[in-house]
Parts: C-alpha cells; sequence; structure tokens
C-alpha cells in the first residue's frame, strides 16, 4: 500500500498487552488497533457500498497468522486473518468502543497495523472497469467523509493498483486494447487517463487491489 490510513501515511504499532488467563496471549483496546473504522462504519452503508477499510496485521515485517479473537462483555468472537495478515472481518461498533482484540502470541510481541482502502472487489485476471472506477469514486468521497478534518491533509484518491499481477491490459468499449500502465512496478489502473474501459486484464490474480 502506498497511502494508508485513508490517506494517512501509518504504520501503528502497538504494544500494550495483558496476558489471558488461560494461555500467553496479547491483548489490546479494539479501538485503538483498527483506526478510523468506527468513521468508516458510521458512513451510510450506501456511502461505503463499494470500498473498505482493510486492516493488515503484521510482526517483524511479516504477515501475522494466528489465532485472533474480540473479546466483548467476557465473550470472545473469532477474527479472520488471511494469509497477508488481512483481517476478514471489521469489528462493529460495539466491539470497537468497549471490546478488545485478542492474539494468539506472546503479550511481549510487537505488532504493527497498516490500514489501507480497497475495492469490495474480490481479486481475480478479468475484472469490469466500470465497477472499478465506482469504487474509486465512492472511496474519494467516503474516505475524505470519514477522515473528519483529517481530510485536509488526504491526497485525491484517484486510482486502482492491482499488487502482484505483473502486468495487464485495458479493453475499451469500442474493442480497443492498451497495456495497462506500470507504476513504481504494479499495473495501475486510473479511469480519468483510461476514458471508455470496460474490463482489466491481468497476468495474474493479484494480492490485493489497493485505491490510492
Amino acid at each position: 500500500m502506498r497511502r494508508l490510513g485513508m490517506g494517512l501515511a501509518a504504520l501503528i504499532a502497538f504494544g500494550v498487552a495483558a496476558p489471558h488467563a488461560e494461555a500467553a496471549s496479547k491483548l489490546v483496546d479494539a479501538g485503538k488497533v483498527f483506526p478510523l473504522a468506527s468513521n468508516y462504519l458510521k458512513l451510510p452503508a450506501a456511502e461505503r457500498s463499494r470500498f473498505t477499510a482493510a486492516y493488515y496485521l503484521k510482526t517483524g515485517g511479516q504477515p501475522l497468522s494466528v489465532p485472533a479473537w474480540i473479546v466483548t462483555d467476557g465473550k470472545r468472537m473469532p477474527l479472520p486473518l488471511d494469509a497477508n495478515g488481512k483481517v476478514g472481518r471489521l469489528p462493529t461498533l460495539a466491539e470497537l468502543d468497549h471490546g478488545k482484540l485478542e492474539l494468539g502470541v506472546d503479550a511481549a510481541t510487537k505488532v504493527q497495523i497498516t490500514l489501507g482502502i480497497e475495492p469490495l472487489v474480490a481479486p481475480a485476471t478479468d475484472l469490469d472497469a466500470r465497477e472499478l472506477a465506482e469504487a474509486i469514486a465512492q472511496a474519494a468521497t467516503g474516505s475524505k467523509k470519514a477522515a473528519g478534518i483529517l481530510a485536509l491533509a488526504m491526497p485525491k484518491l484517484d486510482d486502482v493498483v492491482f499488487v502482484g499481477a505483473g502486468s495487464g491490459e485495458i479493453e475499451f468499449a469500442d474493442g480497443r486494447k492498451a497495456p495497462l500502465p506500470i507504476v513504481k512496478g504494479q499495473p495501475t489502473y486510473t479511469p480519468a487517463a483510461q476514458p471508455g474501459a470496460r474490463r482489466i486484464r491481468l497476468a495474474k490474480t493479484p494480492m490485493k487491489l489497493d485505491i490510492d
């Protein structure tokens, strides 16, 4: 991710910890681990239907792959992490308000979290360019609302990066095709620069899609 935290370049390390009564673990206030998540969730559903705030957990520069739970009022709900350390679901507003994140690691383990903005589109080798353009447009507006006063320092969101896809091409509505521009080593689609795009076809399935 090149722009994180809804326009804020952010790599947040959290070290506040407390052991679980039954096993070694790390326990942190959920609201501290998921910055701006509550702002995102407070947007009207129709204003966040095409993009999401994506959180990735790492330790020592590597994706975190351990059991994780949200603990609220004594109840533990699993919080899935994928192979890239991405959190599989956002905590609810109630969980963010008074819940805690529990990780199955030693309490002294340092964990970093990165926050990015992603379209609600599953990574694939064949993608609808118009759907991606709509996600970028919605994210550009919604992320500024979610960021509040910090929106003044935010750059404009105007493209989507296909991380790990290698290369790709754009198919236009009139049948023309053109290679996807490579920006900082990654194929990138900018709707304003490629008007009339219909499909995006990639050399391989990307690890993730970043709205940038």
